[in-house]
Formats: C-alpha cells, sequence, structure tokens
C-alpha cells in the first residue's frame, strides 16, 4: 500500500479524537479545555476510543500513538483484546507548553492500516494574574476617607462597596478571594467570587457585607484580595487598603411611650377621658436619621388597635379616642418601634388598664316611659316599648345585649330583648328605642306572678361584639307586676 493509500485510509476510517478527563468543562467566553495548572504536576491521562474491528495477537500487535503540534509524545501497545480501563495513554507534563496544543492519536490496526484520530484542542494557562494599579489597591468610592461606621452601613444598605483596578489577564472563570483583617495580610477570608463574562464587561466591584464587618469588630481593618485564574495560578496579595472601623451598634435606647393624662399611672378612666389620648416619644429614644418608626396601641390583631407611622423629627402623636374606648376593660399595650433589618426594634412597652365607664354613670333601660314603679300587665293592650338613654363614648363600634327576667308559676323565666345588637347612628344620636322600636312581647309579660318583680338589664360590649362582660354594666330596671 502506497502513502496515497494510506492518506485515503485514514480520512475513511477517522476515530473520535483524544479526550482530557482533567480538562476543565467549557464556559461562556472561555478557553477550550483548559487544564488546570495542578494536573500538570503529574503525567496527564488522554483517552483514545479502540476502533471497531480490533483482533491483536502477538504476531500482529496493535497500539497508538499520540501527536501534540505534530510530534510524537507518547504511545501504548497491546497484543489481546485491550479493556476500556486501558486505553488511555499518559504524557509527560513537559509536552504541555503555555498556549493552545493540538493532540491527535493514530491506530495501528492488526492488518497494518493506520487511522487517524480527530483533533483535541487544549489550552495551558501558566501565567498569574497581574494586579492592577497601585498593586492592585482596592477603593471605596461610597466612604472616601470617612470612617466605616454603622450610620454608614445603615444608609448604604448595609455594605462597604469595593472597587478593583482593572487587572492584566483577565477572563471568565478567574477567582477573586477577598479578606477582611486586623493584620495586614492575616487573609481572613470574607468569600469568592467567580467572574463572569457579564461581570468583565463592567467596573470590578464586590461587597463586604455589614455582618462581616461587624463580626469582625472595630478599630484598623485591612481589605485586601488575591486573583485565581481558572487554571489555578495566582496572583500576588493585592496591598491591603486601611480602614478605621467604628460600626459595632450603639446601645439602642427606647423608653416607653409617655402619657401626660397619666403621669405614672397605668390606669386610665374613660369617665375622664374626653379626647384623643396624647402620647410622646421621650427625648432619649435613639430613633437615627432615615430610620422609619411606628406607634402601636393593643394587640395588632384586636378590635381597636392603632398603628400609626411616625414622622422624622416629630415625638407627639394621639390614640384616636374611638380606638382608647374600644379597649375598655382591657390591658393595652402602648409602644413605638423602628423599623430596621429584619425585626422591627420595640420600645419599652407601657402597658395601660383601660376602665370603663362605672355602673352608676350608665343609664338605666326604662319599660314604657318609666325607670321603676309597678307595671300594670292587665292594663296594657300592646307590647309596652324598652329604651335606653345614651352614655359617654357611646359609638356605632358597640353593641348592646338586653334580657327581661321574672317569675312564673314554672320559676324564673328569661326573655331576651336584644341580643348582640349593633348600635346605628340613630342609636347613638338619640338613644336605644329612639329608631326602631324594642318592645317586650305582653304574652312573656302575661307569664308572670302577681306580686313578683320584673328586672331588666343591660351589657355593653365596647369592641363590636368581641368580649363582653359578665354582669351588666348599666344601671338595673325594677318594676312591680301587678
Amino acid at each position: 500500500m502506497d502513502n496515497a493509500d494510506i492518506v485515503r485510509v485514514r480520512v475513511a476510517n477517522a476515530l473520535p479524537a483524544p479526550t482530557a478527563p482533567a480538562a476543565l468543562p467549557n464556559i461562556p467566553g472561555g478557553v477550550p479545555n483548559l487544564m488546570p495548572i495542578k494536573a500538570l504536576a503529574d503525567p496527564v491521562r488522554l483517552e483514545f476510543t479502540l476502533w471497531q474491528h480490533s483482533r491483536p495477537t502477538p504476531t500482529e500487535p496493535e497500539s497508538v500513538e499520540i501527536f501534540c503540534e505534530g510530534v510524537k509524545v507518547g504511545d501504548r501497545r497491546w497484543t489481546q483484546p485491550l479493556p476500556e480501563s486501558e486505553r488511555f495513554v499518559e504524557i509527560t507534563p513537559d509536552c504541555f507548553s503555555e498556549g493552545t496544543l493540538q493532540f491527535h492519536y493514530v491506530g495501528h490496526v492488526y492488518n497494518a492500516s493506520e487511522l487517524r484520530s480527530d483533533d483535541l484542542t487544549l489550552t495551558v494557562d501558566k501565567t498569574p494574574p497581574v494586579l492592577g494599579a497601585n498593586n492592585g489597591r482596592l477603593q471605596f468610592p461610597e466612604l472616601g476617607d470617612s470612617d466605616l461606621t454603622e450610620d454608614f452601613l445603615l444608609t448604604h444598605g448595609n455594605r462597604l462597596l469595593a472597587l478593583m483596578p482593572d487587572y492584566q489577564g483577565a477572563a471568565p472563570g478567574d477567582v477573586i478571594i477577598y479578606y477582611w483583617d486586623s493584620e495586614p495580610f492575616e487573609n481572613n477570608e470574607v468569600d469568592r467570587w467567580v467572574l463572569t463574562r457579564e461581570d468583565l464587561a463592567k467596573p470590578l466591584e464586590f461587597a463586604y457585607t455589614g455582618d462581616v464587618i461587624v463580626d469582625r469588630g472595630d478599630g484598623m481593618r485591612y481589605a485586601q484580595y488575591l486573583i485565581e485564574d481558572r487554571a489555578g495560578n495566582a496572583s500576588q496579595v493585592a496591598t491591603p487598603s486601611v480602614l478605621e472601623v467604628a460600626a459595632q451598634p450603639a446601645p439602642r435606647v427606647l423608653p416607653a411611650l409617655e402619657v401626660p393624662l397619666l403621669g405614672q399611672s397605668a390606669e386610665l378612666e374613660l369617665r375622664k377621658l374626653n379626647a384623643a389620648l396624647d402620647v410622646s416619644i421621650p427625648q432619649a429614644a435613639v430613633i437615627k436619621p432615615g430610620e422609619a418608626f411606628e406607634l402601636l396601641w393593643g394587640d395588632e390583631e384586636c378590635f381597636g388597635a392603632w398603628r400609626e407611622e411616625g414622622v422624622p423629627g416629630k415625638n407627639d402623636y394621639a390614640v384616636p379616642l374611638r380606638n382608647v374606648v374600644a379597649m375598655a376593660s382591657k390591658q393595652a399595650q402602648l409602644y413605638y418601634r423602628v423599623l430596621v433589618g429584619d425585626e422591627p426594634l420595640p420600645s419599652d412597652t407601657r402597658s395601660v388598664k383601660v376602665t370603663p365607664t362605672p355602673t352608676a354613670n350608665m343609664p338605666t333601660p326604662q319599660l314604657g316611659g318609666r325607670s321603676g314603679g309597678n307595671l300594670d300587665v292587665g292594663g296594657l293592650t300592646s307590647d309596652p316599648l324598652v329604651t335606653l338613654g345614651t352614655w359617654l363614648h357611646i359609638s356605632v363600634d358597640q353593641r348592646v345585649s338586653l334580657q327581661a327576667e321574672g317569675l312564673s308559676r314554672n320559676g324564673q323565666v328569661l326573655h331576651p330583648i336584644l341580643v348582640n345588637y349593633k348600635l346605628s347612628e340613630t342609636d347613638v344620636a338619640e338613644g336605644i328605642g329612639s329608631g326602631v322600636p324594642v318592645p317586650i312581647p305582653l304574652s312573656y309579660l302575661r307569664q308572670l306572678v302577681p306580686g313578683s318583680q320584673l328586672e331588666v338589664t343591660a351589657k355593653l360590649s365596647y369592641d363590636n361584639g368581641t368580649t363582653w362582660p359578665l354582669l351588666p354594666n348599666f344601671g338595673r330596671l325594677w318594676m312591680n307586676i301587678l
């Protein structure tokens, strides 16, 4: 077979390119089949594909030869079937000069034919990245020459942006390993940033988080980094940037709200309140410029709770009267909180016991316009009407239940007159029964034993029926049954 025939055979029977298991996967914008620098410290394994009809014998052996840039750099010979685990050739490290290298192999078949493979491109990079201006010293444009303080972190998203000078040899896959130290070149790692093609198209900025800065304490601190390219070549450590840090959070002083009407008392009597409840944030409270805050009254989910956003520089606020009244007979928590971080900072809480208007100061139900005396049931020709006058702090947020109780021949008998009744605007203005009539059925009254007493009681819910008193909190109506 002449040389022309051999070439034709090689083209017609081309084998797949060899593979290098140690090569790194390709990435967008990166070089092809980059070899890690550590892999070049020992012989590099190149694997080949065995041709379809392999029949080696001691007299007709088979072999492969590996070529780099046309120069033979290794081979393997066998005289019996070659297991898949042995289909490789180890190439000595000296064959891997820096740059882009083309590898192929030639298979020598038992029948003396030769098969050439496709080419494998490997990239060898042995040059470390070169730091940029000022030996790579970081700059902090937002900070300038100022100290790094808690206020700076609070007003800059709880992070410090660092700007790297452009460096020589930048490529996708490079890793920026950055440090934050209390002594120069301690190299206490903070994090690693793997550069992408998109990162390299803009200024190289990364962030030291406020948590790291605070955790590593106040004082003189040193910020630096090194660059490790994707092959594993490392630059020098950049010259440290020196910062004076005073970022430890100052103790928060958030005293309880002041309530001028109460002084130091914890009890608020509704009968003494005729307007909104004035409250003040103490001058000693530490609320920093730009911090949001809010004031709260009562548990946030309960009826009558109040929340108001604070206004910077304003200390005096007022809890609306209706919200105060709705907390009658309860312990209401009064406080403010500063909205910083994931968890708001609450002030000291002031617990206020809201005392409802005493029963003696509440109206008594009337029956037929009378608030006591005798009731001549036999003389009635229609259902008598119940009325209940207005009271201090009456509102449509409230509900009333009215009940009659008397003695029949079979014992005590109850009659619900109103149950969980929601007050209307007319009721608020003129009293219950001033609009829609509220009768007691004559049929009920005729059950009652002459000489006994009829009692009409009323209960008031200040919080729209959510809670009720155990005992009536209006005056009681007593009438003698005739």
